[in-house]
């Protein structure tokens, strides 16, 4: 017997719910790819089912799975309590980093091999930058310039600790450390700056 399908949305529909159906496809794919799904695997239809919802709404709401990767990078990025703090690192985790940056970090590098999504990027780019910014700011008092410079050099050192920090012979305790006193730095040219 075949399957029974869902019906799909009639032509012209409007949706009261699309914010919740759009947050629901987000979640959906952060938790394939939390449970070891690889990004270039995940498929629309995986993630449809898994927020049982029609099969046709990634591109409804979306236009097509990778504008959904965009949107679920901004979702993890967004949710983070601290971009530039010790809370991205978590000490009873095996990969030694928060793992919903490495989901963005997996998403982001699978996007970043399609051409025509470079403008998007950019601008995902552009929104994560001044995320550390507007923390840089308010954390430790720093303001434009020297804010802007320091996101800069956080958001480099975060890339290459995802890129390969999981190789290198350093210890999470190193890490934190390490960490800690380029807070106390960042405080002192803060105090400066006012």
């Amino acid at each position: 017997m075949p399957k029974k399908r869902k019906p799909g949305p009639t032509l012209g529909t409007t949706y009261d719910d699309a914010d919740a159906i759009k947050l629901s496809l987000i979640k959906a794919t952060i938790k394939l790819l939390r449970s070891g799904t690889l990004v270039g695997d995940l498929t629309s239809i995986a993630i449809t089912d898994c927020a049982k919802v029609d099969k046709m709404y990634v591109r409804r709401f979306f236009g097509d799975r990778d504008h959904l990767f965009l949107a679920s990078i901004l979702h993890l990025v967004e949710t983070q309590s601290s971009l530039v703090g010790t809370s991205l690192f978590r000490a009873n985790n095996s990969t030694r980093i928060n793992p919903d940056v490495v989901l963005a970090f997996s998403l982001f590098t699978y996007l970043a091999k399609k051409p025509d999504l470079e403008p998007q990027l950019r601008g995902l780019t552009e929104a994560v930058l001044n995320a550390y910014r507007r923390q840089v700011e308010n954390e430790f008092g720093l303001s434009g310039e020297p804010a802007t410079q320091q996101a800069v050099l956080a958001l480099m050192a975060m890339v290459g600790f995802l890129s390969t920090g999981h190789l290198l012979p350093v210890e999470l305790r190193d890490i934190t450390k390490w960490l800690e006193s380029r807070r106390d730095v960042l405080r002192a040219l803060g105090r400066q700056n006012r």
